[in-house]
């Protein structure tokens, strides 16, 4: 009886300690933030994120999100040589972003205070991205042939819709409010890799993020 007993001890201890473990290596995250595309303007984010910890320094993390901006921005030069003017005219040729993704990716703590816990992030995935784009037309005076602006061409709107891979790279710090419960400051920089006309880093292919969050144990 007192083996059953002892059996039956081990196999609860055993279960419970699986559980609290379990709890402790989950955690689900919802961040917002501003996103910034390179030449366009800002916008809003906002994600939710699932993580699992391989260890204290070591963690693997999965999200989607949406993000939202408006226009990006192009100039047009225009060179008058034979009176040494130059003008320079800013315009859009897209706008209404929406981008959705879905992004894997590790994070590292590398130091861990009182106050907070300081990180860096690699991350890689898929991203949905729409927008409407437009090709641009210029308005010139009829006397003098100067060039007085670039427009849009509405009537040249398409609605373009692209399936991307990309890359990802971040720092923040995780700040303990609860036992439970952390508040999370983080910054990304993250680029496309595989269309025609964006490329690594390139500007039309490339944002960053400052980012707002909290972070629950589950």
């Amino acid at each position: 009886m007192f083996k059953s007993l002892l059996s039956s001890v081990i196999i609860i201890s055993i279960t419970a300690s699986c559980s609290i473990f379990a709890q402790e290596t989950n955690s689900i995250q919802i961040n917002g933030g501003i996103i910034m595309p390179m030449s366009s303007s800002k916008g809003l984010t906002a994600s939710f994120q699932f993580n699992y910890n391989i260890n204290p320094t070591l963690q693997f993390y999965i999200y989607t999100g949406y993000s939202a901006w408006d226009q990006y921005k192009i100039t047009f030069h225009e060179d008058y040589s034979t009176v040494q003017k130059q003008q320079y005219f800013t315009t859009y040729s897209a706008d209404d972003h929406i981008l959705i993704p879905v992004y894997f990716g590790g994070k590292l703590n590398f130091n861990t205070n009182k106050l907070f816990t300081a990180f860096v992030n690699l991350e890689i995935g898929y991203s949905h991205l729409s927008y409407n784009s437009f090709g641009n037309f210029k308005t010139t005076d009829p006397e003098t042939g100067e060039v007085l602006g670039y427009y849009p061409d509405f009537t040249s709107q398409k609605e373009v819709s692209e399936n991307l891979l990309g890359l990802g790279i971040g720092a923040g710090i995780s700040h303990p409010i609860t036992e439970s419960l952390n508040l999370v400051l983080s910054f990304k920089l993250n680029s496309y890799i595989n269309s025609n006309y964006y490329g690594l880093f390139s500007t039309r292919g490339t944002y960053t993020m400052f980012l707002a969050g909290f972070n629950f144990n589950i």
